[in-house]
């Protein structure tokens, strides 16, 4: 391989303005310390772990590549940064901590608006069976692929492989339901820290310290910082967007009359309909009318102040 040659390859790691890019050698990965070209910086763009990049020797023993292209991204998330996330592991305990549904049905909102699959995660089954069999049902049921997990009958590798293939995969949920830990058990060596939950504010406490990506089989996983508030206008989420979150609602909406049916009050809504059949689970149903109804109103009090 010329010293001149571009090579491509994958950032796994970024700390500090030095990133760790993966590329594809003679048979084998190889890993290597790299910076972005001060162009990124003019141009107002940063890298992020996941980005498909090219890199050039740098003539720097210190930092002995420089990365010169990033290519295009399929999707992105701006907290933590990562590109070209495929899939999202929405991890969620069943009991301790109680499981936050409204961060959860937002999550699943967003990701069907960056194009990214999820994944639902419901920890510490075995804690109370029957809660974890009603969740399982409600969103098997929208549409989703749901998972249990517990310390009696864990996740394995084998459960995630086909899952993942050879994308990049994040978990994402709360602090304190099992993310870390499922991390460690997967990879099959204790690289990340894991915390209780606590027992004052019932919920965990924050230990992932920065974003990685590990290989896994033909992919990568990586785990990231728990968090316990998502606000869907800072995602750019538009009260129109809401329905893309609720499949089962999407789903049937098709047959109401009017094609700008919010699915709140209007007479003769196929939704409400449905819901009052028990075809749609109520809690869904509520957190959707919620969701639309914030960001309707914030976009019409918007709109209020700017012409004031």
């Amino acid at each position: 391989m010329a010293e001149t040659e571009a090579i491509r390859g994958v950032i796994t790691k970024g700390v500090g303005g030095v990133y760790t890019v993966r590329f594809f050698n003679e048979g084998s990965y190889e890993y290597v310390q790299c910076a972005a070209r001060g162009a990124f910086r003019l141009k107002g763009i940063k890298p992020a772990i996941g980005d498909r990049v090219s890199i050039m020797s740098s003539g720097d023993p210190d930092v002995p590549y420089v990365i010169t292209d990033i290519e295009n991204r399929t999707s992105f998330i701006a907290r933590p940064p990562v590109a070209n996330l495929s899939i999202m592991l929405l991890t969620f305990s069943v009991t301790n901590p109680e499981p936050d549904l409204t961060l959860l049905d937002k999550m699943l909102l967003v990701c069907s608006l960056r194009d990214i699959k999820p994944v639902i995660i419901f920890t510490k089954s075995d804690l109370n069976e029957d809660d974890g069999d009603r969740l399982c049902s409600v969103y098997t049921k929208a549409g989703y692929e749901v998972l249990l997990s517990s310390p009696v009958k864990p996740l394995t590798k084998s459960d995630l492989k086909d899952i993942i293939g050879d994308g990049i995969a994040a978990f994402a949920g709360p602090s304190g339901v099992g993310k870390s830990t499922l991390c460690n058990a997967l990879l099959e060596y204790d690289l990340m820290e894991t915390g209780e939950v606590s027992a004052k504010i019932k919920r965990g406490k924050h230990t992932t310290r920065h974003v990685e990506l590990h290989e896994f089989f033909d992919g990568f996983i990586c785990d990231t910082p728990g968090f316990t508030s998502l606000s869907l206008e800072d995602q750019g989420v538009d009260y129109r967007d809401v329905l893309y979150g609720f499949p089962e609602i999407t789903k049937i909406a098709t047959g109401c009359r009017f094609d700008d049916c919010s699915h709140r009050k209007e007479d003769g809504c196929v939704v409400r309909n449905a819901l009052a059949e028990g075809l749609i689970d109520e809690g869904r149903y509520e957190r959707y009318k919620s969701f639309y109804t914030e960001l309707y109103d914030n976009r019409n009090n918007y709109k209020h102040r700017r012409k004031q």
